[in-house]
């Protein structure tokens, strides 16, 4: 028996790749034309990046300095809810401006409201300067008003409180009163409750 002849395989070598041309590598940018790339890049994403932090802080203020507002409409003659106290209008008038105005036709008017705080809880938040008075139209302008007679308010005693704003005289006789609890009054998440006196 004979053993199997083992040859030698012929060696092959790998011809090299042959060398790219000069034409066909990839062209690469200038210094020049890379840096205007990078600025125009730049100026795309700075405007982005302002208006996603100016649309992410308008939701936080409007969440947490502007919260819902559960507003109850009162009926002239009727007497309103809030804060623990007994709100109702009492007298209308307008008068003359204390600073005269050339450019507007303004007056200032003047809205009497009776206020019976039930307890010495809502005596003191009648008393507090948290709450707002506006004075609203049908088409949802709004105009702020100050209220004085608020002081020293009592558990169970009525006390007359002066609600005043300068508003446009074509309007006076047909705005509404809102007034609207302190934000420390609200319980967390929850609407914060208001008086709309209609008129």
């Amino acid at each position: 028996m004979t053993a199997p002849v083992t040859r030698p395989q012929p060696i092959v070598q790998a011809e090299p790749e042959p060398a790219a041309e000069p034409e066909e590598r990839a062209e690469r940018l200038r210094p020049r034309d890379r840096r205007i790339l990078q600025a125009i890049a730049l100026l795309c994403v700075v405007p982005a990046f302002l208006v996603v932090q100016w649309v992410d802080e308008t939701n936080g203020i409007q969440k947490h300095l502007k919260p819902k507002e559960k507003v109850t409409s009162v009926q002239p003659g009727q007497i309103g809810e809030l804060i623990g106290a007994q709100w109702k209008v009492i007298g209308r008038q307008q008068a003359p401006p204390l600073v005269r105005d050339e450019t507007n036709d303004v007056v200032d008017l003047r809205i009497g409201l009776a206020v019976r705080p039930r307890d010495a809880a809502s005596a003191k938040s009648v008393g507090s300067y948290g709450i707002v008075y506006r004075l609203v139209d049908d088409e949802g302008r709004e105009w702020s008003a100050m209220a004085t007679g608020a002081t020293n308010p009592r558990a169970g005693v009525a006390m007359r409180v002066i609600v005043k704003g300068t508003v446009p005289r074509a309007k006076a006789d047909s705005l509404e009163l809102v007034i609207q609890a302190p934000k420390t009054s609200r319980k967390p998440e929850a609407p914060l409750p208001s008086l709309r006196f209609e008129h």
